[in-house]
């Protein structure tokens, strides 16, 4: 599955590759077929049970208008069971040889999903037209080229960085066509792996390092050709590597008292693996320290989780550290500390997006100790056109203390017409009580739980074209 679904974000690329063909193959007739194959990176979520992804055609250009169907399964893949090098057979038909520069897969939204563990449907916004037959274009590697004898194209699909979550607070999945998405085409035959365990050191002896994010980079991209994370015992394997060097970052950002470690020129032959173990050290290398690591980007309205952790003077984890956490430009974003449920060596705060994007700093400090991260805010694409109003449903809200209760929210247009898609931002009007409930986003819906008796108003609005319904809520 994972093979296949990085084929695909390769093909999604390929707009930016130049059209050529080999002089050497000229398009002579296949005498097999050519086999498409699916496969997945890792996804970062752990509330989520599948990712299932409905796909039509997979096609094929050597640069002219003309497109070359390879494949159509017409059948739902979940992408989650495609990881670790895992495949998923997509189809198989003969074309002609070649050297392919455009990859593209089409997919049925309407029959594609994201389950949660609760059993339910998470709310997942496609890219235009939002519905039914949606078409990813792949980045295909130079090396794609097919002769007569067929071949196996494998499609990796990132989808960690395809499918955002919650990325402006609406709490659905954004998904990602542009350079934060990753969906590669390759050539099997031409490609080889990364592979390894990542460990520690503790109380002098090594310990596995499970959930570590491992990126693969090619020369001096800022985005990661491909990606891989840690199992349970600390191993990890990035399959279908064109052959050539790449360096290598591994990091637990979960972990901040782990410094990452970047080994450059890691050498990939064909058909071979090449073994890379890492032993991730103490961020501060037996000296003090303050690391702070976590997201380096959030959309706006969005929030995301930083982690601090600081060390002593011989490098070893502080339990419940005191930090400070600012931001450099509060209208860029927000920052909070957040309260732990239990006491660990840990300082969390959470990151909001301001009301626009842009760049600001996300500073902690404990004493003289200080670490940052550039935090980019996203703005958000347009949204469908001509949202003219938000009501709700109810239109207010009379609920005990302690009980939870749904708002549900319509969008529509300036003719009357449902807009099904959008963001919301909730927001409690000036000089109301803060305090009488708490409002918690799921996409078009909000969730009220009553704190204490009294009254208040919360807002509803459509940050775009500024629609609003207000949300009255007495709490008895």
């Amino acid at each position: 599955m994972k093979r296949l679904l990085a084929s695909l974000v390769v093909l999604a690329g390929t707009a930016s590759v130049a059209c050529y063909q080999d002089d050497a193959l000229q398009n002579p007739p296949a005498i097999a077929p050519t086999k498409v194959y699916l496969t997945d990176s890792p996804f970062p979520f752990d509330a989520v049970t599948s990712v299932n992804l409905y796909v039509t055609k997979i096609e094929g250009s050597t640069g002219s208008d003309t497109w070359v169907t390879i494949a159509t399964p017409n059948k739902s893949f979940d992408l989650l069971t495609l990881q670790q090098g895992a495949t998923a057979f997509v189809g198989q038909s003969a074309i002609d040889a070649g050297k392919y520069v455009a990859i593209r897969m089409t997919i049925d939204a309407d029959q594609s999903s994201i389950k949660l563990k609760n059993d339910t449907t998470a709310l997942v916004v496609w890219p235009p037209p939002g519905h039914g037959l949606i078409v990813f274009y792949a980045s295909v590697e130079s090396s794609l080229a097919i002769p007569s004898t067929g071949g196996e194209i494998v499609l990796d699909f990132d989808v960690g960085r395809t499918f955002q979550y919650n990325l402006y607070g609406a709490h659905d999945f954004q998904v990602a066509l542009g350079p934060g998405s990753a969906l590669r085409a390759v050539n099997s035959a031409t490609t080889g792996a990364i592979a390894g365990h990542v460990t520690l050191i503790q109380n002098g002896s090594s310990a596995p390092v499970p959930n570590a994010d491992v990126l693969v980079f090619n020369g001096y991209s800022t985005l990661p050709v491909a990606t891989g994370r840690t199992d349970p015992s600390g191993a990890y394997k990035v399959g279908f590597l064109p052959a050539g060097s790449y360096s290598v970052s591994i990091e637990q950002p979960s972990l901040p008292w782990l410094a990452a470690v970047t080994t450059p020129s890691v050498t990939v032959t064909i058909g071979a693996t090449s073994n890379l173990s890492v032993v991730l050290p103490t961020a501060g290398g037996g000296t003090s320290f303050l690391r702070v690591t976590g997201p380096d980007s959030v959309g706006t309205y969005g929030s995301v989780l930083l982690h601090a952790s600081v060390g002593d003077s011989s490098g070893h984890p502080i339990a419940n550290p005191n930090v400070t956490w600012f931001t450099r430009d509060p209208a860029i974003a927000t920052v909070a500390p957040d309260t732990p449920s239990v006491a660990d060596s840990l300082s969390n705060a959470i990151v909001g997006g301001g009301v626009s994007a842009g760049t600001t700093w996300i500073v902690a400090t404990s004493g003289t100790l200080m670490d940052s991260i550039l935090m980019h805010v996203i703005a958000p694409g347009p949204p469908p056109a001509g949202i003219a109003s938000v009501t709700l449903s109810p239109p207010s809200l009379n609920i005990a203390v302690n009980d939870s209760v749904y708002f549900v929210a319509t969008l529509k247009d300036s003719s009357g017409n449902v807009v099904p898609t959008g963001t919301l931002y909730w927001s409690i009007l000036p000089g109301q009580d803060s305090t009488v409930a708490d409002v918690f986003v799921f996409g078009l819906q909000a969730l009220v739980r009553g704190r204490r008796a009294g009254s208040t108003i919360w807002r509803a609005t459509e940050p775009i074209h500024g629609a609003h319904a207000d949300a009255p809520i007495t709490v008895h």
